[in-house]
């Protein structure tokens, strides 16, 4: 049986790392956690959106800020 895990305190630690890379999320929540909406100027309306991301490792010597700031041409521009 499988336990589903439902709270951060649940995750044991392991030697892996996990990257979550969420396509439509508006803003984190409303005024509380148990339903309100999201506040009108933070929720997503439009029906088309493009959405890209790069993801690379580090080496050893690598400054994370500079690589951050290099621009990389997006396919389709």
């Amino acid at each position: 049986m499988v336990r589903v895990r439902r709270h951060p305190t649940d995750v044991k630690p392991r030697d892996v790392t996990s990257i979550n890379i969420d396509h439509k999320q508006m803003g984190v929540g409303g005024d509380n956690s148990w339903g309100a909406w999201t506040h009108p100027e933070y929720r997503l309306t439009e029906k088309s959106y493009s959405y890209a991301f790069r993801a690379s490792l580090l080496a050893p010597g690598d400054v994370p800020l500079d690589l951050a700031k290099r621009r990389y041409a997006v396919a389709g521009e």
